[in-house]
Order: C-alpha cells, then sequence, then structure tokens
C-alpha cells in the first residue's frame, strides 16, 4: 500500500457529500475553518447541510483555491417538495449545486427510525428530538405508485438550474424511479446517494440498471466508520457495479469523525486492501466526481 500515492489523489479529489454546521446537529466545521483545515489537502468538496440551503454559506466566503459546492436538502424545513427552494439556491449558487431528494424527512427514513433526528446527535437542551411516528414524512409517489406532482417539478427545477441530482434517503424503488425520469427528461447530473446503507439497500441488479441511464454509484466512508458496513462489502459492490460507475465521498462532519481529506486517504487505504487499484480509486474520487461539477 502507497500512503502517499493516495495522499496524492486525494490532494486532487473532489468530495461530494460533507456536513457543515451551523445546523441543529453539531457539526466538526463550519465554512471558514473547513477551509482553513482542508485548502490544499483536497480540491472540492460539495456541502450538505439537512436543514438549511449550504449555497450562502459559500456565497459570502472570500475566494479560495478549495472549490466549494453548494446544494439544498429538500427536506420539511425548506419546504420539502420545493422548486423554489432550487431557485433561490440557483440564484446564489457559483456554478453547478447539488439537490438532494429528502434525507431525515424522507417518509421511508422515517417509517424504519424511532426518531426523526436521534437525540443524542442533538446535544441542544433548548430543541425538541421529535419521534418519526408524529411527523408526517415526505413521499416521492402518489397513491397509485407514480411519481407524484411535488417530485415532478422538482426534476423540471433541477434541468432548469443545470443542478445535480442526489437521491438521499428515499427508497431505492423511489430512487428508481426518481432516475428513470430524470433520465427521460435529459437530466445528466444524477448521484445514487449511498445505497448500501441499510434503510436503503439498492440491490445490484437496480444499481447497474441506474448506472447505465447515467447516475453514479456513491460509496461513504461513513457507511463503514459510522454504520459498520464492512468495507468488504463496500468493496464487493463497486467491483460488481464497477469503479467508472462509483464515485467516492467521505459523508463526514460529524464532530468525531476526521477530517474529509483524512476520511478518505483511510478509506482509500481499506479499499486497497480489498483490492481496489490505485487507478480505480483515481476514476471514483478525481475523474467522476470532477464530470459531475465541471
Amino acid at each position: 500500500m502507497n500512503t502517499k500515492k493516495i495522499t496524492n489523489i486525494i490532494r486532487q479529489a473532489i468530495d461530494l457529500h460533507i456536513h457543515i454546521g451551523p445546523e441543529i446537529i453539531p457539526r466538526k466545521f463550519t465554512v471558514p475553518t473547513l477551509i482553513k483545515a482542508q485548502q490544499g489537502k483536497i480540491r472540492g468538496m460539495a456541502l450538505k447541510n439537512h436543514f438549511f440551503s449550504t449555497v450562502p454559506f459559500i456565497a459570502e466566503q472570500p475566494k479560495s483555491k478549495l472549490r466549494l459546492i453548494g446544494s439544498v436538502v429538500l427536506n420539511s424545513f425548506v419546504g420539502g417538495l420545493n422548486p423554489d427552494a432550487i431557485y433561490a439556491a440557483s440564484t446564489l449558487a457559483n456554478g453547478p449545486f447539488i439537490v438532494w431528494f429528502p434525507t431525515v424527512s424522507a417518509k421511508q427514513f422515517l417509517d424504519n427510525s424511532e426518531w426523526e433526528i436521534a437525540p443524542e446527535w442533538i446535544k441542544n437542551k433548548t430543541v425538541d428530538a421529535r419521534r418519526a411516528k408524529n411527523i408526517q414524512g415526505l413521499s416521492i409517489l402518489d397513491i397509485n405508485g407514480k411519481l407524484n406532482i411535488q417530485t415532478v417539478q422538482v426534476l423540471e427545477a433541477i434541468k432548469k438550474t443545470n443542478a445535480i441530482l442526489a437521491t438521499g434517503h428515499i427508497s431505492w424503488q423511489e430512487a428508481r424511479a426518481v432516475v428513470i425520469k430524470a433520465q427521460e427528461m435529459g437530466i445528466k447530473r444524477m448521484i445514487i446517494t449511498h445505497p448500501v446503507y441499510q434503510r436503503i439497500a439498492m440491490p445490484i441488479a437496480v444499481q447497474k440498471e441506474l448506472a447505465l441511464l447515467g447516475a453514479k454509484i456513491e460509496h461513504c466512508f461513513s457507511m463503514y466508520s459510522i454504520d459498520n458496513i464492512p468495507i468488504k462489502d463496500i468493496a464487493r459492490e463497486i467491483k460488481k457495479v464497477g469503479p467508472n460507475n462509483c464515485i467516492l465521498s467521505s459523508d463526514v462532519g460529524q464532530t468525531f469523525s476526521p477530517s474529509p481529506s483524512n476520511a478518505l486517504i483511510q478509506f482509500g487505504q481499506l479499499l486497497q486492501k480489498e483490492g481496489v487499484r490505485l487507478s480505480e480509486l483515481e476514476t471514483m474520487l478525481v475523474k467522476n466526481p470532477t464530470k459531475l461539477v465541471d
């Protein structure tokens, strides 16, 4: 294993999944502290917040060599499946930004959770954790199993703003329907958000199907480091779907997690032990994310 070579790859990498504060959930970095900590160690990062668009967080920062990509997550906190939230983000975005479908507000996420946000995540006595059963989750489908009108309007807004679609925490069945429709509409930039996650568990056959439609399959360090998915399982999915169809992200930003660059170095080392080649790491960390944002 060559740590120096992996580190050099990370310097050119674009991490498309980093959680940033301020947020209800405590985070390791704000934008200024993230820039200070990561400049020169990684080429670019997409910043995610479950509650607020991160586009304004970036717009107020002085220019730096570190490329920052904003996003909006279509949770209830921004009006849910709200095309106006996408339009608002587009007015301040300097280039492509990510639109995540619902995460903590997704119906299937809430149906499989005790809490909307686990109390141990919050650590703020002024914020009350809400039980999932008391919250109306956001569904992508109507009563007939078709994409609902709000979802179609969101896809239209994504296309109009040339944003990057990410599937968030919706079910794999919903994600499949969304990507098929998005591809029919001519949306080119699509990410299947950590399909190995236990609450999504997208079958390999579906991952392959959506990759053929142009979606990139995301694998995150956090699935190993936080959700305890064996690294051999992640490596197996990458090999079955093909590195050319995958991206690697950190999904860090938690107070206890390493920095994005260090997380990706660890991730690369672990995957290399499972037989993923350096050239394949470069494809998933540099080439494929670059294609999504350029």
